[in-house]
């Protein structure tokens, strides 16, 4: 499966190679990243979102929440959302806030979510649009709340919809926030997923609620019959020679130059784990990019729910997988064929 998911990222980027918005955008990535959005999408409609509302390469930044659960305030999702949103302040073309709910997620779910992403920091200025989104049906809803809201965006945004291909939920793919990497294709369809800061995954620890929340969510999914169940870490950077490496990457090299508090927080725990992988000290944001990948997969396994799934035989060690993916073109490759 593994191999099947990297020839297809390579085909599609070679067809897309005759496409002059494909090209534009591509051109765009090499020279850095300015998203227009900062899109909050439950893990299991993550990669659909960006289909949804059409958004190409550089679009949207991301951030994500556990479906069907309450968004955690600020200091208590650090890694999922905090982390995230504070990291999009920094780009200069911001419109707005997205935030999308399925719809089999119960009322309080929307209104408590809403309220807690209100509270943080950096969105005291930019609208929150948030939405009702049917996948199958391709229709989306718009939820009216108090906060700062700007109709002409969701206008604009409603006017965009269309329908999202197949979610495959037998793939979970953890990967970076950044606006120029996209939730690789899989040949059952589109992988849900988990978008973060340099696609590091914290441990977990039962006094944080994302991690608690991520644990019931591991829960639920693997208690399902499958033997195709996968996960795998996607890490990016400039593995083809050209383009930018991971923002979150190249941060963990110089800590100290970071100022914003939630972001500061982050990355500095991305960049102890790291370090305490590392034989010898990155010298790369490449490289780094790669340490928190195998970081990522090591702390899944202290999800309790993800150790006894590996335990009963139902999600095998070899099923857990880093692949590498260039910034610019999305192109994937395996960093290891063999199980870690």
């Amino acid at each position: 499966m593994i191999r099947r998911i990297t020839e297809l990222s390579a085909k599609m980027a070679a067809e897309s190679s005759d496409d002059p918005e494909a090209l534009e955008r591509r051109f765009q990535a090499a020279k850095g990243q300015s998203p227009r959005f900062l899109l909050l999408s439950p893990i299991h409609r993550s990669a659909q979102d960006l289909q949804v509302f059409r958004f190409g390469q550089g679009d949207a930044f991301h951030a994500t929440r556990v479906t069907e659960q309450i968004l955690p305030l600020p200091k208590n999702s650090p890694f999922l959302f905090a982390g995230p949103a504070a990291y999009n302040r920094q780009f200069p073309e911001k419109s707005g806030v997205i935030i999308t709910f399925d719809l089999e997620e119960p009322g309080a779910v929307v209104r408590e979510s809403i309220q807690h992403a209100a509270e943080h920091p950096d969105f005291k200025e930019l609208p929150i649009s948030a939405f009702r989104v049917d996948y199958e049906g391709a229709s989306v809803r718009l939820i009216a709340h108090g906060f700062d809201r700007d109709y002409e965006l969701e206008n604009y945004v409603l006017k965009r919809v269309s329908k999202p291909d197949y979610l495959d939920d037998d793939t979970l793919a953890v990967l970076c926030s950044d606006s120029r990497v996209r939730p690789p294709l899989t040949p059952n369809g589109l992988p849900m997923a988990i978008q973060t800061l340099g696609a590091y995954l914290p441990a977990y620890n039962e006094t944080l609620e994302e991690t608690v929340q991520l644990n019931q969510f591991f829960g639920n999914w693997l208690s399902k019959e499958s033997i195709e169940r996968r996960i795998i870490v996607v890490v990016h950077g400039n593995f083809e020679g050209e383009g930018p490496p991971c923002g979150a990457a190249q941060a963990s090299l110089s800590v100290e130059d970071i100022r914003e508090d939630y972001l500061r927080r982050v990355i500095k725990v991305i960049d102890a784990d790291a370090r305490h992988a590392e034989e010898n000290l990155a010298g790369t944001p490449e490289e780094r990019a790669v340490t928190i990948g195998k970081v990522s997969l090591a702390n899944l396994r202290t999800y309790p729910a993800v150790a006894d799934a590996i335990k009963k035989g139902v999600l095998h060690e070899d099923f857990m997988r880093v692949l590498k993916m260039d910034t610019v073109t999305n192109v994937v490759s395996p960093y290891e064929l063999e199980p870690l």
